[in-house]
């Protein structure tokens, strides 16, 4: 053909030049050609509301199938998962229970804002063989692994922290893995973050130190070490404590006065109304022996408090900040032991960062008047007799009490029935009423909420397995915040009976709390395992 005629380009040459001059003009002008676009910044079904496995994949075994993927609320034989939304996935939920082993990879993000990434998680215990782990999608390298050490092997969700900081900007991916075939043989996972702006988590990892050791606080110096972290209910020259749950941090345990150091939570956001408190013990000691919150962008201090209100003593007394004008910001907490010589040391628990009400609980909420002073009683179940001191039930198990009184139903026998009504209250802002709950597990016996103007009943709690010993319940208020309402303690079983302590009135909603119905009581580190004990009494055939 003509238009190739000798001396012109042959077609494959006519197309590279052009080609050539293409990039060439493109180059000139500061024209931007097409590139691969990266990943988005979260994993498709993070929190499996699909009822399904869409977005992960399942890399081998059997573990994770679709049959993993649950709305169950308990597990059969307790409760509750507490998820967030309606599914998670629940690893014994498939054929063969613990049997299975297998591995499952979440989708490809880009990790950015804040670098943190957190998850629910649940199951086995055992970070060799049962675990998430994150990892970079270009080599597969792991850059941080986690397993369920906030309880030790319970079905419970409990949140995992990440700050992956370091890595913000990468392509990275998440590999759940189950090479477990014993008894808790498996892992239970929800509600995956991978994208925070300015930090999605509202508490530090293990606020009440319920793990049994330091997990989630870093420690320097030799104050502060997991040797330090006890379950003891008293010092040995006196007591008791008064914490919260079950473990709590002793500076004087496992150790002298004279060491010094510091230990620091992981950051979190405020949210709720800005209150913050915890329990504070030891030395007092403003400028060397203190607790204080630091502002996690340039680490200014921001509070601080030391044990002042007993002026050297072993036992708790509740801090309580508000740090309102911070809501909204990351924080830390930060526990400083720069003292040494005699009360060269400070105890910690129960931080709780969720925003409670400042100064907005009713009086005498966890009965430390020693009396029903404000409750109005009905029938026989709850009277002066039921406000006790005691420390331990009659099996000797810890009750796991806040502060020094609490209301033990069971001390005056099961066949007492009755109510016990507390003063009104404002419903806070974040909907959250808590309080520490024991007994009998048993539809006759639980805490209502009511609305105060017409005994409405806006949500219920009971207690999750029959046992003396304390977990924390949750009453979601959700939709009735500014709303006066009252808590009514309800005892009408015959052969059962309730134990209550620590109410609060404030706080953020619980996760996956249904707006009406509060899920049964849960597990917060007190003696699982502990039985009823039986009590004896004049006025009550038992």
């Amino acid at each position: 053909m003509r238009m190739f005629a000798e001396g012109r380009p042959r077609p494959r040459a006519w197309v590279a030049a052009a080609l050539a001059a293409v990039l060439a003009l493109a180059g000139a002008v500061g024209v931007a050609l097409p590139v691969q676009a990266a990943a988005p910044a979260t994993i498709e079904n993070p929190g499996f509301e699909t009822g399904d496995l869409s977005g992960w994949t399942v890399v081998e075994g059997t573990a994770f199938t679709g049959a993993a993927v649950s709305s169950a609320t308990g597990w059969g034989w307790g409760c509750c998962f507490n998820p967030e939304g309606t599914y998670h996935l629940w690893g014994a939920a498939t054929a063969g229970g613990d049997t299975p082993t297998g591995r499952m990879r979440s989708s490809v993000f880009t990790l950015g804002g804040t670098g943190e990434i957190s998850f629910l998680l649940g199951g086995g215990n055992d970070l060799a063989n049962l675990y998430v782990a994150l990892r970079r999608a270009s080599d597969g390298a792991e850059l941080m692994r986690a397993t369920n050490s906030a309880f030790a092997d319970s079905e419970q969700l409990g949140r995992v922290v990440w700050d992956a900081s370091a890595h913000r900007d990468q392509e990275l991916y998440l590999e759940v893995v189950d090479r477990a075939s014993g008894g808790w043989g498996h892992l239970n996972l929800d509600d995956v973050r991978t994208y925070t702006t300015a930090g999605s988590v509202a508490e530090p990892v293990n606020p009440g130190f319920e793990t049994g050791d330091l997990t989630g606080w870093t420690a320097t110096g030799r104050a502060f070490t997991p040797g330090h972290v006890t379950d003891r209910t008293e010092w040995g020259w006196g007591g008791p404590f008064g914490h919260d749950g079950r473990y709590h941090l002793w500076g004087a345990n496992d150790g002298t006065d004279d060491e010094t150091g510091t230990l620091t939570s992981s950051a979190f956001t405020l949210t709720g109304t800005g209150a913050i408190e915890f329990l504070i013990g030891g030395g007092n000691d403003l400028e060397d022996l203190y607790v204080a919150l630091h502002r996690a962008s340039d680490g200014t201090e921001l509070l601080r408090a030391t044990n002042t209100a007993f002026a050297d003593s072993e036992a708790y007394t509740r801090v309580r900040w508000d740090a309102s004008a911070h809501l909204g910001e990351r924080l830390y907490l930060r526990v400083v032991d720069d003292a040494t010589g005699g009360w060269g040391h400070l105890n910690v628990d129960a931080f709780d960062t969720t925003g409670d009400v400042v100064g907005g609980e009713f009086a005498n909420a966890g009965f430390e008047a020693g009396s029903l002073q404000g409750w109005s009683a009905d029938g026989e179940a709850f009277s002066e007799a039921t406000v006790s001191s005691a420390t331990t039930t009659p099996d000797g198990a810890p009750f796991g009490k806040d502060g020094t009184y609490h209301l033990w139903g069971g001390s005056q026998g099961e066949c007492l029935t009755g109510t016990l009504t507390s003063p009104a209250f404002t419903v806070a802002t974040g909907g959250q009423v808590r309080l520490l709950l024991g007994g009998t597990q048993d539809a006759e016996v639980y805490v209502a909420a009511e609305a105060a103007a017409d005994g409405r009943e806006l949500a219920r709690v009971g207690v999750g397995a029959t046992r003396e010993t304390y977990t924390e319940a949750v009453l979601d208020l959700t939709g009735h915040a500014g709303e006066t309402v009252r808590l009514r303690l309800v005892d009408n079983s015959a052969s059962g009976h309730l134990n209550a302590d620590h109410v609060r009135t404030g706080g953020a909603p619980a996760a996956g709390a249904d707006a009406h119905v509060a899920p049964a009581a849960y597990v917060a580190g007190a003696a699982a395992g502990s039985r009823p004990g039986r009590t004896s009494s004049a006025r009550c055939e038992i």
